[in-house]
C-alpha cells in the first residue's frame, strides 16, 4: 500500500493545477447546504464529503456565499477573515491559485451538577487549504485535544487505548490526551472524474448515521476514485486500516501492537427521478496475514469495476462482506425521506425456521427531514430511527471485523440496539439554536457471555460448537437504556469554518439492570466545529 501511496501522489504532483477541494463533513455545515440543493439538481447526496467544484455547479455561488463562502476571484491579494471568509487567504485572480489558513478549536467548558466538578475539553489545531490551479487542491489538518469531561470517552479510551474520533489516547491524572492528522490530495482531469489519495474520514449516508460507512472511526489512509456521469455517482474507495489483535473476549488496547488490515468499498448512486436517489453499497474488509500466509493487498479486490461477492467467493469466502441499499425520497423541496438496509450476512434457509439464527445480520435506517417548518425559515428538523441485530459488523475471524482503529467503522453503538435521534435545528444571520434527543435501548454483553453488542470479537464466541447458534433474538443480552437530551444557543461568528460561541446544557443517564448514573452539564463553548466527534454512545 506504501507504494500505490507513493505512485499515486507521484502522479498527483506532476499531473498539476484544481478547486477540489472537500466541503467539511460537519452535521451542522451538511445540513444548512442540503436546503439548497435543488430538486432534479442531479447532485448525489449519500456521498459525503462533497467536491466543492460539484457543489458550485449543483447549488450556485449565491447560496455558497450565504453559507460564507467567499468566492470573489475579482482580484488577487491577501485576505485576513472575521465574520466571513477564511482567517487568512492569499490568492490569485480567478482563484486559480489559494492558500488558507484556519484554526480547529473545541473549547468547551462546563460544570457537573451531579459529580459538582468542573469539566473541560480544549481541542486545538490548524487546518491547511490550497488550490493549485483548476484541477489539483490539497488539504491539511493537525487537531489535538486534552479533556476531562465525557466519562464514557474516558472509558473507552482505557478499554481500547483509543480517544474517538481520535488515535492513541495517553492519561495524565483525569485527562486524556490524543492528537489527528489528516490531509489529502485531489486530482480532476475533467469534470467526470476525481482522484484523491489521503488520510481522512468518509461519510455515506443522508442521514446523522450512515450504517454503511461513517465519519466515527479515526483517519484511514485511503484512495478514492469518483466518477459523475448522467444521472450516476461511482465510487471506489480503498482504506489501509488498523486493529487491536484480539484474545477471546480481550482487545488489544496498545495501539503500538495493533496490525494491517484493507477494505475495499464501491458505492453506486443513480438520480432515478427528480425526488428520488437509490445507492448500492458493497464492501470486503480483510486482514494482511492469516495463520497461513501473508496476503497484503488483496489485488482481486483492487479491480474498481469488480463485483465484490463474486471475487469473495472465488478466493474461497475467506473476508467480511457487506452489501446494502438506501433510497432518498423528495416528498417536496423541503420534505426528504431517506433509509438505508445494510446486509452483513444472511443463511436464507436459517432464517426461514425462524429460530433466531445467528448469522441474519441485519441493519435498517429510517429517517425524515424538514426545513422551514411552521413556515418559519431556518428551522429544520430531523428524526432518525437506527436498528441494528446482534452480531451485525462483526466477523468469526475477529481481525476482519467492520472496525478501524479499535472503533466502529459505521454506528459507535455497535451492535444490538435501537436508537431514535431527533434535532431541531434554527439559524438566523449569525445567530444559532439548536435540540438535540437521543433515546437508546441496547442488548449489552454478560461477562463472558457473546449477545451480539461486541463488534470486535469472533462470532464464535457465542457458545462451543455453536450450539447457541439459533435462539438469539434482537436486544438479548442485559438491557442498556441510554437518554441524551443537548441544548445550545449562541453566535454564529464565521460560517466559513463554523466558528461559533454558544452556552449548552446537556443532559445524559445511562441505566442497565445494575447500575443508573445521570449527569447533567452546563456550560459555554467556542468550536470551530468542521469535523464530527461522536461522544452520544
Amino acid at each position: 500500500m506504501r507504494k500505490l501511496f507513493l505512485l499515486s501522489l507521484v502522479f498527483c504532483t506532476f499531473t498539476l493545477w484544481a478547486q477540489q477541494l472537500n466541503f467539511p463533513l460537519n452535521y451542522e455545515m451538511n445540513n444548512r447546504l442540503e436546503r439548497y440543493i435543488p430538486m432534479g439538481s442531479r447532485l448525489i447526496t449519500t456521498a459525503k464529503p462533497y467536491n466543492m467544484s460539484e457543489l458550485q455547479a449543483a447549488i450556485g455561488d449565491s447560496a455558497l456565499q450565504e453559507l460564507g463562502f467567499d468566492l470573489d476571484s475579482s482580484k488577487a491579494g491577501f485576505r485576513f477573515g472575521g465574520l466571513k471568509g477564511d482567517m487568512l487567504a492569499a490568492f490569485s485572480k480567478q482563484r486559480k491559485f489559494y492558500f488558507a489558513v484556519n484554526p480547529v478549536l473545541d473549547m468547551q467548558f462546563g460544570y457537573d451538577s451531579n459529580d459538582k466538578s468542573m469539566k473541560y475539553t480544549a481541542g486545538y489545531g490548524v487546518k491547511f487549504d490550497a488550490n493549485l490551479g483548476k484541477k489539483v487542491s490539497l488539504s491539511f489538518t493537525y487537531q489535538g485535544v486534552t479533556e476531562d469531561y465525557w466519562r464514557q470517552t474516558a472509558q473507552y479510551a482505557q478499554q481500547y487505548g483509543v480517544l474517538t474520533g481520535y488515535r492513541k489516547a495517553t492519561f495524565k491524572g483525569d485527562r486524556v490526551n490524543s492528537q489527528l492528522f489528516s490531509g489529502y490530495l485531489s486530482y480532476s482531469p475533467n469534470k467526470y472524474v476525481n482522484l484523491q489519495v489521503g488520510n481522512d474520514k468518509q461519510f455515506w449516508g443522508d442521514g446523522y448515521r450512515s450504517l454503511f460507512i461513517s465519519d466515527n472511526a479515526s483517519n484511514a489512509p485511503y484512495l478514492k476514485i469518483t466518477t459523475n456521469f448522467w444521472r450516476i455517482k461511482y465510487i471506489y474507495l480503498l482504506n489501509v486500516m488498523r486493529y487491536g489483535p484480539i484474545s477471546g473476549y480481550g482487545v488489544e488496547n496498545r495501539p503500538s501492537e495493533f496490525k494491517t488490515k484493507y477494505g475495499s468499498y464501491h458505492l453506486i448512486s443513480v438520480d432515478v427521478a427528480k425526488w428520488m436517489q437509490f445507492t448500492f453499497f458493497e464492501g470486503v474488509t480483510w486482514f494482511h496475514a492469516d495463520s497461513n500466509r501473508v496476503r497484503g493487498l488483496e489485488f482481486s479486490y483492487l479491480i474498481p469495476v469488480a463485483f465484490i461477492r463474486p471475487v469473495e467467493f472465488a478466493l474461497g469466502s475467506p473476508d467480511n462482506v457487506v452489501l446494502g441499499v438506501g433510497m432518498k425520497f423528495k416528498a417536496s423541496p423541503k420534505q426528504i425521506f431517506y433509509t438505508q438496509i445494510m446486509l452483513d450476512d444472511m443463511d436464507v434457509a436459517a432464517a426461514r425456521r425462524g429460530r433466531g439464527f445467528y448469522r441474519t445480520k441485519i441493519a435498517a435506517q429510517f429517517g425524515y427531514k424538514a426545513y422551514d417548518i411552521f413556515k418559519l425559515k431556518h428551522l429544520d428538523f430531523q428524526t432518525e430511527v437506527n436498528i441494528v441485530r446482534p452480531f451485525v459488523y462483526a466477523h468469526k475471524a475477529p481481525e476482519q471485523s467492520f472496525t478501524n482503529f479499535n472503533q466502529s467503522l459505521a454506528h459507535p453503538m455497535g451492535a444490538n440496539f435501537l436508537e431514535s435521534v431527533s434535532f431541531l435545528n434554527f439559524w438566523h444571520k449569525h445567530w444559532v439554536a439548536s435540540a438535540k434527543f437521543q433515546y437508546v435501548m441496547q442488548g449489552i454483553d454478560n461477562l463472558y457471555e457473546h449477545k451480539g453488542s461486541n463488534i470486535f470479537i469472533s462470532d464464535f464466541l457465542i457458545g462451543p460448537d455453536l450450539n447457541k447458534a439459533y435462539g438469539n433474538r434482537f436486544l438479548q443480552g442485559r438491557r442498556l437504556n441510554l437518554m441524551n437530551v443537548e441544548v445550545r444557543g449562541g453566535y454564529l461568528i464565521n460560517p466559513k469554518i463554523n466558528l461559533s460561541a454558544e452556552a449548552f446544557l446537556h443532559f445524559r443517564q445511562q441505566k442497565t439492570d445494575f447500575y443508573k448514573q445521570n449527569n447533567l452539564f452546563f456550560g459555554i463553548s467556542l468550536r470551530t466545529n468542521m469535523f464530527n466527534r461522536y461522544t452520544d454512545f
